[in-house]
């Protein structure tokens, strides 16, 4: 095919990016002149490093406007020529042109639209990106629609044209449900629920509920046993043009014609023009009638741990990092942030963005003996496991055997890795309206590196 483009032959470039952590590598990592000054290629290279994932964003758009057109060859065309292809419904790994062109011969007889609910963009190098999720495909299959969401990986490289070219492609169906086609279905009623929410029809929404269902909703105490009372509810809650994504779900069969699928759903809600997340309990219980599958109970019920109970945590995480600061101990600090943490600190222009850059940095500040104190603090959760806390902190210093304070504005950007917190973004930057001289004194003569 003429438009495919080669990425590359050299199994020596392979290798290295084999061999790098993708949260350690970045996209400024492009080789600079000694004579350039150090704080003018940061900044260049991070408005490259912007523009740049703002672009590979945009990749899956352009490949799913390509399936719309329903021609195989111009899909394929995405794909670089010795890119491959791990497709979510055939067992075959797809290595050459020929192949991907095949799948997708087949693949779009189901006339898919794909819709990202979750994904994770990143920078390889200068010109590879990678952009993993989950993603969830409209399709037509025996006349009927339906809904099918997967797990995705796309690895991008851009080639000498300037065009990104997929160079990887993996999709794979959901685990939890995968290979069980009753459970794919049961599964995927979720999704047909929380479709009809974006008609904003309420009766449309009530019609997904069976003879004889209950309602037990989130945010009223009376308990819905009628269809109008149901329509009723959802009245009020489209007002709030929700849109809900399952977090953690448990489908099973409790009978023929029986199933219930249980677990944790986020909504985004929109109040007065605010956007907001809200994370609740579920339950739906569902039964086949005329073989259509319908909701006969369905139970919605706030997170028992309380806002302020979460919020209270990610305050507690400042009194962490302090506390390792006081350790002496830059290994401790540094070890509160995520592996792919980033640390824009207040008295150095270098971004720090490995985990040996971050615990550099502490290796001289802590040379002054700092002792943090918050003076104002603004926490948000974000989501279930990402938070925000910025605000304004004072630190007490040494300074040349003297002591000094410094004051400062922070942003701490939390999230929660294998059950811990961590920081996974840290900006520090001085008051704006006045420089305090035992700033400009720590920076001169103690804490200026590379």
């Amino acid at each position: 095919m003429q438009s495919m483009r080669k990425f590359t032959s050299a199994s020596a470039q392979r290798s290295v990016l084999a061999r790098r952590p993708v949260a350690q590598v970045r996209a400024f990592m492009g080789t600079q002149s000694k004579e350039k000054a150090p704080v003018a290629r940061k900044i260049t290279a991070l408005k490259t490093k912007e523009e740049t994932l703002a672009e590979v964003s945009t990749q899956f758009d352009r490949w799913n406007s390509a399936l719309a057109t329903l021609d195989p060859k111009k899909v394929a065309a995405l794909y670089a020529e010795d890119g491959v292809l791990l497709p979510t419904v055939s067992n075959k790994v797809r290595t050459s042109p020929e192949e991907i062109e095949a799948y997708f011969t087949n693949f779009l007889t189901l006339k898919p639209q794909g819709k990202i609910n979750e994904c994770n963009v990143r920078m390889l190098a200068d010109d590879t990106a990678i952009n993993s999720g989950v993603y969830t495909f409209d399709v037509v299959k025996d006349n009927k629609p339906a809904k099918v969401q997967a797990r995705y990986s796309f690895t991008y490289k851009r080639l000498d044209d300037g065009q990104w070219y997929i160079v990887d492609h993996h999709s794979s169906g959901m685990p939890e449900v995968i290979g069980n086609p009753e459970l794919e279905e049961v599964a995927n009623q979720f999704e047909l629920w929380n479709a009809s929410l974006q008609t904003g029809d309420p009766k449309k929404v009530a019609a997904m509920y069976g003879p004889g269902a209950v309602l037990l909703p989130t945010v009223s105490n009376k308990v819905r046993t009628t269809t109008d009372e149901i329509a009723d509810y959802f009245t009020a809650f489209l007002k709030l043009k929700p849109f809900g994504k399952i977090d953690a779900s448990n489908v099973r069969i409790l009978a023929k014609d029986l199933a219930i699928n249980s677990g944790v759903y986020t909504f985004k809600l929109n109040k007065d023009g605010k956007e907001s997340l809200v994370q609740a309990r579920y339950s739906f219980t569902y039964k086949k009638f005329d073989g259509k599958w319908m909701i006969i109970d369905h139970h919605s019920s706030a997170m028992p741990e309380s806002e302020e109970k979460k919020l209270a945590e990610i305050t507690a995480l400042f009194d962490k990092w302090n506390a390792a600061l006081q350790t002496g101990d830059p290994a401790k600090v540094a070890a509160c942030y995520a592996p792919s943490g980033v640390l824009l600190p207040t008295v150095s222009n270098q971004v720090r963005t490995t985990p040996a850059e971050i615990q550099d940095y502490f290796v001289a500040f802590l040379k002054l003996k700092p002792n943090g104190k918050i003076d104002d603090a603004n926490v948000r959760v974000l989501g279930p496991d990402t938070a925000i806390n910025s605000g304004v902190y004072t630190f007490d210093l040494v300074v040349e055997g003297a002591p000094t304070q410094v004051q400062a504005r922070y942003s701490f950007t939390y999230k929660k890795i294998g059950g811990e917190w961590l920081i996974i973004d840290h900006h520090s930057s001085g008051m704006p309206e006045k420089v305090e001289k035992a700033v400009k004194a720590a920076s001169d003569k103690t804490l200026v590196s590379a």
